[in-house]
């Protein structure tokens, strides 16, 4: 395919900027990311989640290796609900692995920045330091202004910088849509703050192996601890004392989040093992709102935004960097047909404006599912009300078979480049679990998700009747 002359501005070098530049050197189409920290890969105490759906994705761009290398699958997901004698032991992450070939790993989020990072052919694209002051654009092509005085010229403008986006409320200005408090007016419903979320690594942890994953539930809050080589991941997920807006949202400092991980030390992650061993081998951590979030409006114009800037979600479901990847993967692909269409010549305003609506309207309702989903989810762990509390201690443990599977529908309906050949296609979940029409609903899709994974063939103890139940969890 001849090269036209395209140039893309990414503002954000972030995963989801970073995967974005990806594609577009592999589809030959000039770009620039404006990065405005001072470097690429920042150590914030955070971690990532890589589902299946992420996975092939990163391997039809040939980074999935150095993850897979960096990384231990989860084996086994040990979940606990508020009564301590009802758990349960569930193998769904290898029939994840088993079903698509790709298993369900997390790793430090510095870590896959600097996968990303590495693999980009041209490092003279990356522009740091560059904060973005404003964003103009005409029938001619799109300007950015940065802080320190810079112009520059593209055809498109992709916002990949996170839930404080500056491109968005730039293409909300250029809108003429009324900002109230840092949110366009028409999208103020779509955001709130209900929990915060305190997350860390841990090193030299030998109570907890690799590949484990343990889920403890509790009112009003949830545990999270995963097992890797030599580090262990952590978050508890709290949910906070009324909804809050994006501007009000609590802001915590470092002195906040220690005396909140103090206050844990004797919660029990599982047996003969408390919180305080995770806590005295940290190494990093942070205390953070957790907004969430799903605008309608992506683009106006050249201007398109994706990643977090669009839909923010909790941690539980673990998706919100696979989706990210997703929104990347459809533009990609829509970008790819207008080009072929267009051979030689540059796309028009016009077919540019009606590329990223249409990127919009085709890709909101995946989106919406996936937050959804996570939103719900975020809720069913946190025992928040008594029908959460009713389904996941009672009901979902009698569903059985009825529903054995619906959830992994979630990642098999990912998309995928189709400029880009496809690995470990041949694994039979993706064509198995692909949505018919119908499907299960959101609400059955989270009350499957009692673990951030999954559960199968799981044994409970409960009383003197042991039940058994065959069913997935996500």
């Amino acid at each position: 395919m001849s090269q036209p002359a395209l140039k893309i501005i990414i503002v954000g070098c972030s995963v989801t900027g970073l995967t974005l530049a990806h594609c577009l050197e592999k589809l030959g189409v000039e770009y620039i990311i404006l990065e405005k920290r001072s470097a690429v890969i920042l150590q914030e105490g955070a971690s990532v989640a890589v589902m299946p759906n992420g996975g092939r994705i990163l391997d039809q761009l040939g980074l999935y290796d150095a993850f897979e290398k960096a990384t231990v699958p989860l084996d086994l997901t040990d979940a606990y609900l508020p009564d301590q004698d009802f758990r349960f032991t569930s193998d769904y992450p290898r029939r994840v692995l088993a079903n698509f070939g790709y298993p369900i790993a997390f790793m430090e989020r510095k870590g896959l920045l600097e996968i990303l990072h590495h693999g980009i052919a041209d490092k003279s694209k990356i522009h740091l330091n560059k904060a973005v002051t404003q964003i103009e654009q005409s029938d001619a092509g799109a300007k950015v202004h940065t802080e320190d005085g810079q112009v520059y010229e593209g055809d498109i403008v992709v916002g990949a910088d996170g839930i404080h986006s500056k491109t968005i409320r730039e293409m909300w200005r250029m809108m003429g849509e009324p900002v109230v408090n840092g949110i366009a007016q028409s999208e103020s419903k779509n955001m709130s703050v209900g929990f915060s979320c305190v997350f860390g690594i841990s090193h030299d942890v030998p109570e907890l192996r690799p590949g484990e994953q343990i889920l403890r539930m509790a009112n009003g809050s949830t545990l999270f601890v995963m097992g890797s080589a030599g580090v262990v991941f952590w978050f508890i997920v709290t949910q906070l004392d009324r909804r809050y807006e994006y501007h009000d949202a609590p802001r915590y400092t470092v002195e906040e989040a220690a005396a909140f991980c103090e206050s844990r030390r004797d919660v029990e992650v599982k047996e003969g093992v408390t919180f305080e061993c995770l806590w005295r081998k940290q190494h990093v951590f942070n205390m953070l709102p957790l907004q969430e979030s799903l605008f309608q409006t992506w683009s106006h114009g050249r201007v398109v935004c994706m990643g977090d800037s669009i839909h923010k979600m909790t941690i539980n479901l673990g998706q919100g960097a696979n989706c990210a990847m997703e929104d990347v993967t459809v533009f990609c692909n829509m970008l790819h047909r207008l080009l072929e269409e267009k051979r030689e010549k540059k796309p028009s305003y016009s077919e540019i404006d009606a590329l990223l609506r249409r990127f919009n309207k085709e890709h909101l309702p995946r989106a919406s599912t996936i937050v959804e989903t996570s939103r719900l989810t975020t809720r069913v762990h946190a025992q928040v009300g008594p029908s959460q509390r009713i389904m996941s201690r009672y009901v979902v443990p009698y569903l059985g078979k009825l529903l054995q599977g619906k959830p992994l529908g979630l990642i098999a309906n990912g998309p995928t480049l189709d400029f880009l050949p496809l690995k470990r296609a041949s694994f039979p979940g993706w064509e198995r679990y692909r949505a018919k029409k119908g499907g299960a609903g959101l609400w059955v899709v989270a009350f499957l998700s009692l673990s951030l994974l999954a559960a199968a063939a799981t044994t409970y103890g409960w009383g003197d009747a042991q039940i058994w139940a065959d069913w997935n969890l996500l």
